[in-house]
């Protein structure tokens, strides 16, 4: 049995060519890589989607965000009771944390 024939409209009858330079093509290939498309996919949905690609997060990484979550509810929990005057020693270790949480949304950001 035969595979149905597709609308006319639906067909993708018409090429495009681009050129990348390497720097281009590695970028798209991460992306395409971390979105779970192929290069032209990725760059279709790029181009043509309203709304911005998701990309698959890693169990590793899932497992940061999480961790990461949780240490911010303490965060905000122990923040409010400094700032009510419970704990007048925890001030400067928040501090301390603050600066590594900023450390680790950078490595973050930079491992993208």
């Amino acid at each position: 049995m035969a595979r149905p024939l597709k609308e006319i409209e639906s067909l993708r009858i018409h090429q495009v060519n681009i050129r990348l330079t390497n720097a281009e093509r590695e970028f798209a290939n991460q992306q395409a890589e971390m979105a779970g498309l192929s290069i032209a996919n990725w760059i279709r949905r790029a181009a043509f989607s309203k709304k911005p690609l998701k990309l698959k997060v890693s169990p590793l990484h899932r497992d940061y965000y999480r961790r990461l979550v949780g240490v911010s509810n303490n965060i905000n929990q122990l923040t409010h009771r400094v700032n009510s005057g419970q704990y007048t020693k925890i001030h400067s270790l928040l501090v301390e944390l603050q600066q590594l949480l900023t450390q680790i949304n950078k490595a973050l950001i930079n491992d993208r």
